[in-house]
């Protein structure tokens, strides 16, 4: 019975397989050979994250563990999964620095006027949040709990055997950061805390390098020290999104999430440095996402039982 659940699981994982198997794998490898050739076109050094390097190696021998020997597919879809997202996030945030260093002007009076005629204060409410201590320590909290959200819910749909739901996060977190890109590049912005003199009250994490970036001082990239420096959209208010996405119809993770992540969206613009515009604009990507990844699935007919997008989780 054990092996035909199993079986059933596999099968029920290639629901959302898309047309082209390895299609994250291709998209992680275009990437790198992207980021490998913009490097070397603007002579730039990259300092690798061996601990990155490390993990990974060790996810994908998990991965390949649990499909050519052990053939268990749940530790095989979990760990190529988590394999996806940290080889994506390392090449893609190598991306997103070589995009910072573009020469298009910042746009943050922009954004600034839009927040300002749809009657948002981005000041007002920084500081009317600076002046309640306990407010400030919850969406403080709250803006940091991403990558533990992550790590829960990937855990949690293994458990309850959602193979298919892993599968289409993972899609959902990559095609969201892939529509923004080319705004990261053509349209930067250098955030609300350095627009509206705030920074030093804030953690500033992502301006030191922002800044250096732009001016061409930076001639390394460390990846271990590597940020988020995108402002334009909101990829916080995007994940925040598909993490509520994929708890839904579970009785109790939809509510936690829909909470925790409520909350996450709110801190944004105080912690994250966001207009508000960046988090309607994040928000938008997200049903974006949904519907290329709808019209991709379009072109199966039927289920089959394939890798997940990661390794394959069935021989052939």
């Amino acid at each position: 019975m054990a092996r035909e659940a199993d079986a059933q699981m596999e099968y029920r994982a290639g629901v959302v397989e898309p047309i082209y198997r390895y299609a994250i794998w291709a998209i992680i490898v275009l990437i790198g050979c992207v980021d490998a050739l913009w490097v070397w076109w603007i002579d730039i050094r990259i300092v690798p994250d061996l601990k990155t390097l490390l993990g990974l190696a060790v996810l994908l021998l998990i991965n390949y563990v649990y499909v050519a020997i052990r053939q268990k597919p749940r530790i095989a879809v979990l760990a190529g999964a988590a394999a996806q997202l940290v080889a994506f996030t390392a090449v893609y945030g190598v991306l997103t620095y070589l995009a910072a260093r573009s020469s298009f002007p910042l746009v943050d009076r922009y954004l600034s006027a839009a927040d300002v005629s749809i009657g948002f204060d981005w000041l007002a409410q920084f500081n009317w949040i600076q002046g309640h201590p306990d407010v400030k320590w919850v969406f403080n909290l709250a803006y940091e709990t991403g990558t533990i959200q992550i790590i829960i819910l990937l855990i949690l749909l293994n458990v309850f055997g959602m193979l298919e739901r892993i599968a289409e996060f993972v899609w959902l977190f990559v095609l969201t950061l892939l529509i923004i890109i080319p705004f990261a590049w053509l349209i930067p912005a250098e955030g609300a805390w350095a627009y509206y003199g705030v920074a030093h009250l804030t953690s500033a994490y992502y301006l030191p390098d922002f800044f250096a970036l732009r001016d061409g001082t930076m001639r390394e990239i460390v990846m271990d020290k590597m940020t988020g420096i995108v402002q334009f959209p909101s990829f916080h208010t995007a994940l925040a999104l598909i993490l509520i996405f994929a708890a839904r119809g579970i009785r109790f993770l939809f509510p936690a999430s829909l909470g925790f992540n409520a909350l996450m969206i709110a801190s944004t613009p105080a912690f994250g440095g966001h207009y508000l515009v960046d988090i309607i604009g994040g928000a938008v990507l997200v049903p974006l996402a949904i519907l290329i990844f709808g019209w991709v699935q379009q072109g199966e007919t039927k289920p089959r039982p394939t890798d997940v997008g990661t390794l394959n989780v069935v021989r052939e």
